[in-house]
């Protein structure tokens, strides 16, 4: 075990007085931070954040000015270097709060793991007469984004904490979350979070925290608190608990679960709770969960019928397989109709090949009396769950002009390629269908095209393939490099230098795109502190506030795209129902933008919420045009996607969005 016992103690015993420390020259009166966009200190902070002028901005830490020191820590958040962390300790012992909580933000943000021990040394060193308080709140959720599992089990054996400490809850929620999403839990973890939950008066962002827990960690067992989980899902008024509690459900085979999802089901009015129930049923035997499926495939709600038939889509077997094919017969909308004409392909037996042959035909009906791309891709998927049909998928990508319909063809393939019935279905002659397959591969990677470059390189890097035995010219790969223009296709070039990287057993490391697009100061000079950007839809208005003081770079990027019309007619390519609703893509197809970058901007700032207002991107500092709206609480995103604004009207409208609909205009109220 890495920590000490003194150490242990000292967590444990948080609530305790202990630890004395240096006090910084006072010399600095100031406790005021006041962040004010026109000051030209505030700007060049800023604008050295944006540089990422490491040096520059250490000067800063010796400033008189608290917000000076707070920005220019907040910059190393959004930074993200790990090798800054020896220039961040002493940060740790600033005068005022508000400093001293950035720097431990700060230091949590850089992923060096061997910062862990100084945040625990720092952990209420100074402030023992009060130590419910936000630096050692960020100092809890800083060691669970870095620490190990002896750090989590000392962080959830905490249990002097009052339902009044707020902040202190709130850290040590936060981190052990966060310990979770690095893959590390322990029985100590479930536990605390489990108690959490369910303790009367704990805050809600506290519980919020603990049911992401339950819903996200690996290599738990939440049917040891079953009573006290399945009271909460009961009772629970808030619907951001209970879609959680939902999708943890689905992690178990414990049917008193199976019962409670039930019994919710019968009664949930929200949908995106109802979205998360239907995704849990997938989890249970399908002879248990079928009518309640098949019921909500015809759904009112778009999302919930969707969710449902992916659902029977996955998870459907091939004795339904005519009640399947029933929903060819009838007017559903064609989300719903694509997924199980899918479902047809999938649980048909294999070697019925006249019947499924007859079937691909009635979709290839419905592919060409489509009103769209969008519609036309979801069928292309359909296709693709018959491993026979690989060649279609080839005639479909060397035949059609459409990006997102020669993407969706080589998805397809790869799909086919994952299939567990594709060795079966061609037996000895699976080589000459793969080789055929790897042709379109490789021609579509010299065609030069970032989205069919992205999807590519995602097959030949999965190691389940085994394309190293097929692939012995990796160098006349890299040629197609040089076609990708950077930084616009960032995500594309790293996609290929990975799998290149993969091919080549080589260590791979993504590039991160210059420094190339400047904040314009003169757009956010022209911005209140409650300038609206009103979003005309094809669904209805959205309106969002901007958050220029959290993310100014992201803010002046989006105003003046919306001003110039950018956003006119861009579609909405991804929809997730309670998730995201993604658009500003330039093709359409999520793998376009402008020749030029922005950086990631991610200030202290949580998706504890729906309506958060995201920047969608392909890794950090790699953000552009596009952006995302939450369907509700995504805390698997805090730290990593800049959050620039948050939707204040028209919620009904973000969750009636579906693919293919549409931005009108954007008109900046200012």
């Amino acid at each position: 075990m890495r920590l000490s016992p003194s150490i242990l103690v000292f967590f444990i015993s948080a609530m305790c007085l202990f630890m004395t420390r240096c006090v910084p020259d006072n010399k600095i009166k100031s406790t005021k931070i006041a962040i004010n966009l026109s000051n030209k200190e505030v700007r060049e902070i800023i604008n050295l954040q944006d540089k990422h002028d490491i040096k520059s901005l250490y000067r800063y830490f010796k400033d008189e000015n608290p917000t000076n020191r707070y920005l220019a820590l907040m910059a190393f958040g959004s930074i993200q270097d790990p090798t800054a962390v020896d220039s961040l300790y002493p940060m740790l012992n600033d005068p005022v709060m508000e400093v001293r909580s950035a720097a431990a933000y700060a230091i949590g943000q850089s992923g060096n793991i061997k910062a862990t021990d100084k945040l625990i040394a720092a952990f209420s060193s100074r402030d023992t007469l009060d130590i419910n308080n936000e630096f050692n709140s960020n100092i809890l959720e800083a060691v669970g984004k870095l620490g190990a599992a002896s750090d989590l089990k000392a962080l959830a054996t905490i249990k002097t904490y009052r339902t009044t400490d707020t902040l202190l809850l709130l850290g040590q929620s936060r981190a052990i979350y966060r310990m979770a999403l690095r893959g590390i839990t322990t029985d100590e973890g479930t536990s605390r979070m489990v108690d959490l939950l369910y303790t009367f008066g704990v805050p809600e962002k506290v519980r919020l925290y603990a049911a992401h827990y339950l819903a996200r960690a690996k290599n738990i067992s939440p049917e040891l608190y079953k009573v006290r989980l399945i009271e909460v899902f009961g009772k629970d008024p808030n619907p951001n608990i209970r879609m959680a509690l939902a999708t943890a459900f689905g992690k178990s085979q414990d049917l008193d679960f199976l019962s409670a999802i039930k019994a919710k089901y019968s009664t949930e009015q929200d949908y995106r709770v109802m979205c998360n129930i239907l995704r849990s049923l997938g989890s249970y035997p399908y002879a248990d969960v079928r009518n309640l499926l098949l019921e909500k495939t015809k759904d009112q709600n778009i999302h919930i019928a969707t969710v449902a038939a992916d659902v029977i889509l996955q998870k459907g077997i091939v004795e339904d397989v005519p009640e399947y094919a029933k929903f060819d017969t009838v007017t559903i909308p064609w989300q719903v109709r694509a997924k199980m004409n899918g479902a047809v392909l999938n649980h048909t037996a294999l070697y019925f090949t006249k019947s499924k042959t007859a079937f691909t035909e009635r979709i290839f009906v419905n592919y060409k009396n489509s009103s769209s791309d969008y519609e036309k891709a979801a069928y292309i998927n359909a296709i693709s769950y018959d491993p026979f049909n690989f060649q279609q998928l080839i005639n479909l990508y060397k035949t059609e002009k459409s990006h997102l319909l020669r993407i969706a063809a080589l998805e397809g393939l790869g799909a086919i390629l994952t299939n567990p019935n594709f060795f079966r279905a061609f037996g000895n002659g699976y080589g000459q269908v793969k080789a055929s397959m790897l042709n379109t591969f490789l021609d579509a990677i010299q065609q030069g095209d970032p989205g069919e470059i992205s999807v590519v390189s995602e097959i030949l890097k999965n190691p389940d393939l085994q394309w190293r035995e097929w692939i012995k010219d990796v160098n006349a790969l890299e040629p197609a490099l040089k076609k990708l223009s950077l930084p616009r296709d960032q995500e594309a070039y790293n996609g290929l230098m990975s799998a290149v990287s993969y091919l080549k057993e080589e260590t791979f490391k993504p590039t991160q795109p210059n420094y190339n697009h400047p904040i314009d100061w003169e757009v956010i000079n022209l911005l209140s502190d409650s300038t609206i950007a009103a979003v005309k839809t094809s669904k209805g208005l959205i309106r969002m506030v901007l958050y220029k003081n959290l993310a100014p770079g992201s803010v002046a990027n989006f105003v003046t795209l919306a001003d110039s019309n950018f956003y006119n007619q861009k579609v909405f390519h991804r929809v997730v129902p309670n998730f995201v609703i993604q658009t500003g893509c330039p093709r359409g197809d999520g793998y376009g933008g402008l020749d030029y970058s922005i950086r990631t901007e991610v200030p202290m700032e949580y998706y504890d919420d729906e309506g958060y207002v995201g920047m969608a991107s392909a890794g950090p500092h790699t953000e552009g045009t596009q952006l995302f709206i939450t369907h509700s609480p995504t805390p698997h995103l805090d730290g990593k996607y800049t959050i620039f604004g948050k939707v204040v009207e028209g919620m009904d409208v973000v969750n009636k969005i579906t693919v293919g609909d549409y931005i009108n205009e954007i008109i900046i109220v200012k």
